[in-house]
């Protein structure tokens, strides 16, 4: 069982990077890898308490220092001064309180743990006089890869009641949590009120919250793209603002995207891009002006957007927290844009889970995830006296209210969805029987025909966007040609023979159209 490091060779923070434990002092912060969905329970390796491999600068490998005696590392929060307010109120330092334990599973990266660890143990401190140890499990993979680690512990425990002996899941995104309140794996939460009238019901279309109060939004993940402010100007290209300006052709050979077969972050921009335009067609024939403007492809949405970072391409799409993260370590180097009113934002939530061994902490920590206090925490400036200590978080709060609590005091790339003209109203329909054909046919368009795609596009470019050339590099196989269509191979697609079939059928279509673009008037008739 092995702990992941976070490299040496990365000059960026990266998205999941995972030392082995963070230590807060009167309080235990320890990640801990438990077995794949292959044991049936989850086996635990003992963290050391007060360990502590603290991440030093972008770049840097994580600092040496594990081990130690109870209380050898400190929660930065706890200042002389909160633990003579401590004192005041308990008569004992935080470290010297009675101890309880949180158990959570999530994909958040360690700087979301570490933050809202070190602020939920003072804050629990101070309310409850008791010292939290917070210990969080990892089983490899995103949300995707917790669902079906949870499925196969409660199918397996031979515990009564069922239990995972996890408290709390946080984060994976907006499919996982409805799955696993449709199962019967979720605890209802006890939400205040306040809490409920400042996180909409819905929002864009999507769900923010379950009508049950099973799971509820805890941030919002927006969809844009990330760029170079030196090689955008060495380009000659005005800074980018829309989805359209990637389209265009002075973005030709400028732009790192990823295989949305392997992200689905990045999948799903290419989704908000189809549901910029009002129709199917139009939607795609964007989308494929931003496809044919690829420099290249790589295989996750952090990667793409490290290239603009790394100087290997001017302009990037990616979530909106992989661009936060880049721009927070490069302001002067690198912008985050996202496209005004053509971008849904998505909820990344938290839940209680099924028997939980602590429900009332449980609750207590949920309830401070929601409340705007930390909710402020995801935007707010390093620095800020209620903000990250260490780093800042580059997400956008799902509560109404903050942006108006905090005006002025959030970090400058931080977009606020209810702000007039951001919200883009999506087809949720669609986008359920779509996603994972627009995947498969983008891959067949582009990642699998990149040099063919380029070719056609600088085609395109050099003959000014000639009507006939333009009609059939935009024209889509006939049999997802219409909405209908789409849903019927839709269908075909969960069965892994049609699939490959349709992989392949979709390689030679469009690679035989690209070709077709390249022929003179002449060669056409």
């Amino acid at each position: 069982m092995n702990y992941r490091t976070p490299s040496a060779t990365r000059p960026l923070t990266t998205d999941r990077d995972y030392p082995l434990a963070f230590g807060a002092g009167g309080g235990t912060i320890a990640r801990r890898m438990a077995m794949t969905d292959e044991t049936p329970m989850p086996t635990i390796r003992a963290a050391r308490p007060w360990a502590v491999c603290l991440l030093a600068a972008a770049g840097a490998a994580a600092a040496a220092g594990c081990g130690g005696e109870q209380g050898s590392s400190r929660n930065p929060r706890a200042t002389e001064a909160v633990q003579a307010e401590i004192v005041s109120k308990w008569h004992k330092r935080l470290d010297e309180l009675p101890a309880v334990k949180l158990v959570l599973i999530s994909p958040n990266n360690e700087s979301i743990a570490n933050e809202f660890s070190w602020a939920f143990v003072i804050h629990y401190a101070l309310a409850h006089g008791r010292r939290v140890n917070m210990e969080w499990r990892d089983v490899g993979g995103g949300g995707t890869g917790i669902v079906r680690y949870l499925r196969n512990v409660y199918e397996h425990t031979k515990a009564v009641p069922k239990t995972a002996e996890i408290d709390v899941i946080w984060g994976g995104g907006q499919v996982e949590f409805p799955k696993l309140a449709s199962e019967g794996l979720l605890t209802p939460m006890d939400l205040p009120a306040e809490t409920l009238a400042a996180i909409p019901a819905r929002f864009g279309g999507l769900e923010m919250r379950d009508a049950n109060n099973l799971w509820c939004g805890s941030t919002v993940s927006g969809f844009g793209f990330i760029y170079n402010r030196q090689l955008v100007e060495r380009a000659g290209l005005t800074p980018p603002k829309t989805w359209d300006d990637l389209a265009g052709p002075g973005c030709f050979g400028l732009i790192c995207l990823a295989d949305p077969t392997q992200s689905s972050s990045a999948a799903m921009a290419y989704e908000m891009i189809v549901q910029s335009e009002p129709t199917w067609p139009e939607g795609w024939a964007k989308l494929l002006g931003v496809l044919g403007n690829a420099k290249r492809f790589v295989d996750s949405a952090g990667a793409a957007a490290n290239g603009p970072a790394m100087g290997e391409a001017p302009i990037a799409t990616c979530i909106d927290f992989y661009g936060a993260i880049r721009v927070a370590e490069a302001p002067d180097m690198l912008a985050y844009v996202s496209p005004k009113g053509q971008t849904t934002f998505t909820p990344d939530s938290i839940a209680i889970l099924k028997n939980p061994p602590n429900p009332e902490l449980a609750q207590s920590f949920v309830d401070f995830v929601l409340s705007a206090k930390g909710q402020a925490l995801w935007a707010l400036k390093v620095g800020d006296p209620e903000g990250p200590v260490r780093n800042a978080l580059g997400r956008t709060p799902i509560r109404t209210d903050v942006f108006s609590l905090y005006a002025g005091r959030f970090s400058p790339w931080t977009v606020n969805p209810y702000e007039s003209g951001n919200e883009m109203k999506i087809d949720t329909e669609m986008l359920k029987v779509r996603f994972g054909v627009l995947r498969n046919l983008v891959k067949a368009a582009a990642v699998d025909n990149l040099q063919y795609i380029q070719a056609a596009r600088r085609k395109l470019i050099e003959t000014n966007f000639e009507a006939w050339r333009l009609a059939e590099f935009n024209r889509l196989p006939d049999n997802v040609a219409t909405r209908e269509a789409v849903a019927q191979v839709a269908k075909q697609l969960r069965d892994q023979t049609q699939a490959e079939n349709l992989a392949g059928q979709w390689q030679r279509f469009f690679r035989d159209k690209y070709q077709k673009v390249l022929t003179t008037e002449t060669q056409r008739d």
